[in-house]
């Protein structure tokens, strides 16, 4: 029998700084060279660990040759089309900055722009010229603007550079002025510097509103023009924006035109209800309106993604360069969907999606063919495949004809385009990455790479089991996967964890095969872990989350409060313990951060007798308190009756279980006022509870390794019953070899004839 001690140091080698590295070309990152070729490097591994071998592919015919020069110095230029974005009229603006520098740079690198003194300056061969003059504190030109990030980003101490969208000919370039003086603030407190010497702690201050703030409180960002030529700006002839215009380059709801005589823009109201689609002319900031929807709940502007941070946020609206057409992605039909519009007369010519398509929803678009007047874009809801959330490449034609699936296996595709075909990766939870190369037209031309996951497996990755479960009504049926604990028994029963968010904008349930996570996080929310010490664990998308459907998402519509469904989470357990019968339904637990943080203390206020040990860390416990963009958008306008059901902590004296609160005193997302209000109903209602106040940690909680450690002690201690053993988590941790390095030895389950069979 494994000691508990042995337990940890598994669970420590399922953190993602070392399962990065235990897969071997699970996630190639394709450089296009040219209409023709692309490159990415191809991992092999070694004793040591791996290395990588440079591949330089005819996409025509899928030749390849390896270690040339042209491969190495594609595999090295970070400037690329990572894997799965776009490409075409689609992608982002080109666009080059320097953070270490300060500046903004043209992607030719013949211009400069940067700060002093609150306003914008331009440089290039000509010299040097200000180009604004009313720039003033918290009103400024292209500044930084994510609210949810704004002490973090000053701590890192980067040379702030101006957030800018430069044209195809370089010419032009669009920004934006903040205007966040009327803003109210939030504070923070650092207690004490970097070094020993720094003593004082520091009041950070910044601004942040909240729903029921005056639109004059709120920040007003108004589009401007610049033109390097002219060396003047000019302000765009349309109303500001109440939220972020974009937080980088790739974030964006504007597009240039190719031609750089004009872009696009996608604006919205505050709550979201109301979103148009505007043309503004490069030369002289005028602007008119091509398209307007309403709704009396909100529109989803843009593309949705998973938690974990693997989402993409770009607009699938988008304008021809003839500007005779438009495409904006809408859900009045009940799911989202592509409607074309002339531009001459602004009416809408329908929907590109016949009725055999009707639930099919637009995720992103990836490339346009202008000349061949044909759009790809990801879509989901596909009505053969086993999960709503799987994305599958399609093409249709301008006008609606040729509607075309190009990806035929049931898994998650993320895809990078080029001229004449495009490179896909597959995968499930189930199913290890596979990447292959298709033409246009969806036709195999061969198979670049199957990954290697043996030393993850040798490691003691358990590979994540799919469930479908009923929800709280007893008809809509909802998506989950399971992780059993190694060294599984069926004779024994084991507690459970359920991994929740509850955030309407994000889904929680990973599609693809997971092994590592963007924001430095466990992956899969720590249940590979968790399985290490001997606990299950589940993660449900509930009714409101997104991907689902405009029905499905509005469960959410006026009632954050319900988690997305916490309810549903509750209610499938009985029928989740049918189908996996060894789960201990008297030992339950829950753990989530920020909306998931929220998500915990709900369940363990309004299910007690279900939810028995709850791990929250930074949530969002009185929605009042949270910045408005986000509650408005779901809850609506503010109401004082209906904001108030978002204030959890009325709820305190319900607690019966075991609870654990974290938080970090420099969040500037959720602020850490949020959790001490919570520790002072608790305190008044004489219940007890332990808290982690992390001094140097932002929102980012659950990446703390210390965290990391202690939640697994509440857990071990309170659902298995054991004291934790001493240990500590490092961010060096010793290899574990494969039989066989570089065999399939550990992957059995995934034959040929295996992996035929689970597609």
């Amino acid at each position: 029998m494994v000691d508990l001690l042995e337990k940890y140091r598994a669970a420590e080698r399922m953190l993602p700084q070392y399962t990065r590295n235990l897969v071997i070309n699970g996630s190639p990152k394709i450089r296009w060279l040219d209409g023709v070729f692309f490159s990415y490097g191809r991992e092999k591994r070694t004793e040591s660990g791996k290395e990588t071998v440079n591949v330089r592919v005819n996409s025509l015919t899928g030749e390849e040759e390896t270690g040339s020069e042209e491969a190495w110095r594609a595999c090295q230029n970070e400037a690329g089309p990572p894997q799965g974005t776009s490409a075409g009229n689609a992608d982002p603006a080109q666009a080059r900055r320097s953070e270490k520098s300060g500046f903004s740079v043209s992607p030719d690198g013949h211009c400069r722009l940067f700060y002093r003194g609150h306003n914008l300056y331009l440089l290039d061969s000509g010299g040097e010229t200000q180009l604004t003059f009313d720039g003033e504190p918290l009103c400024e030109y292209g500044c930084y603007v994510d609210v949810y990030s704004q002490i973090t980003v000053k701590r890192q101490g980067a040379a702030e550079h101006p957030l800018v969208l430069w044209s195809p000919d370089r010419r032009y370039f669009v920004t934006y002025r903040a205007d966040r003086r009327a803003v109210k603030k939030l504070y923070a407190i650092e207690s004490f510097g970097d070094s020993p010497q720094d003593i004082r702690p520091r009041l950070w201050e910044y601004p942040c509103p909240f729903a029921g703030d005056s639109d004059g409180e709120l920040p007003h960002f108004a589009l401007c023009v610049g033109d390097v030529k002219s060396r003047k700006m000019t302000m765009v002839q349309a109303p500001p924006y109440l939220d972020p215009v974009f937080t980088s380059e790739e974030k964006s709801f504007v597009r240039w035109l190719p031609d750089s005589s004009g872009f696009y823009f996608t604006w919205f109201s505050r709550g979201y209800g109301e979103g148009r689609l505007y043309l503004a002319e490069a030369a002289t900031g005028a602007a008119r309106q091509i398209v307007r929807e309403t709704t009396d709940t909100f529109l989803n502007l843009g593309a949705f993604g998973l938690l974990d941070g693997f989402g993409s946020y770009q607009f699938s609206n988008f304008v021809t360069g003839d500007r005779k057409l438009a495409f904006w992605q809408s859900e009045r039909s009940g799911y989202a969907h592509l409607y074309r519009y002339r531009l001459d007369t602004g009416a809408c010519e329908g929907d590109l999606f016949g009725a055999e398509c009707r639930e099919m929803i637009v995720q992103k678009l990836v490339k346009v063919d202008e000349a061949a007047g044909r759009i790809y874009f990801m879509a989901n809801n596909v009505p053969d495949c086993s999960d709503p959330l799987y994305y599958q490449l399609f093409a249709v034609n301008f006008d609606g004809s040729g509607l075309v699936r190009l990806t035929p296996e049931d898994a998650v595709h993320r895809v990078t385009m080029g001229e004449q075909a495009f490179v896909d990766t597959y995968s499930r939870v189930d199913l290890p990455p596979v990447t292959v190369l298709r033409n246009l037209e969806g036709a195999l031309i061969r198979e670049l790479e199957r990954a290697d996951v043996s030393g993850l497996l040798a490691a003691g990755y358990q590979i994540p089991e799919r469930f479908t479960v009923k929800a709280a009504d007893g008809v809509t049926g909802l998506c989950g996967i399971l992780v059993r604990p190694a060294g599984f028994s069926p004779e024994e029963e084991y507690p459970v964890i359920d991994y929740i968010y509850g955030g309407a904008q994000l889904y929680n349930v990973p599609r693809e095969f997971t092994w590592d996570n963007a924001m430095g996080r466990e992956a899969m929310g720590g249940l590979q872990g968790f399985a290490q010490a001997g606990i299950a664990g589940i993660i449900l998308d509930g009714r409101g989350t997104p991907g689902r459907g405009k029905r499905f998402h509005e469960f959410s519509w006026k009632a954050i409060h319900e988690c997305t469904g916490l309810a549903d989470h509750a209610a499938c357990l009985p029928e989740l313990r049918k189908q996996f019968p060894f789960l201990d339904l008297n030992r339950v637990g829950i753990w989530g951060n920020s909306g998931g943080g929220y998500a915990t203390v709900s369940a363990m206020f309004r299910f007690p007798q279900i939810y028995r040990v709850g791990v929250a860390s930074a949530g969002n416990y009185d929605q009042r308190m949270y910045e408005n963009s986000w509650t408005e958008r779901y809850y609506g306008l503010y109401q004082e009756e209906l904001y108030g059901q978002g204030d959890i902590t009325r709820l305190a004296g319900n607690l019966r279980g075991k609870l654990f609160l974290a938080c970090g005193a420099l969040d500037d997302n959720v602020s850490m006022s949020q959790t001490l209000r919570l520790c002072d109903r608790l305190i008044r209602c004489n219940k007890d509870y332990e808290l982690l106040i992390l001094p140097r940690v932002n929102h980012n909680v659950p990446a703390d390794l210390y965290f990391i450690r202690r939640k697994l002690d509440f857990f071990v201690r309170h659902l298995l019953g054991q004291e934790p053993p001493e240990y500590e988590f490092k961010t060096e941790i010793k290899a574990v070899e494969p039989e066989k390095p570089g065999s399939e030895a550990e992957i059995n389950a995934f034959t040929e004839e295996e992996h035929e069979r689970t597609i």
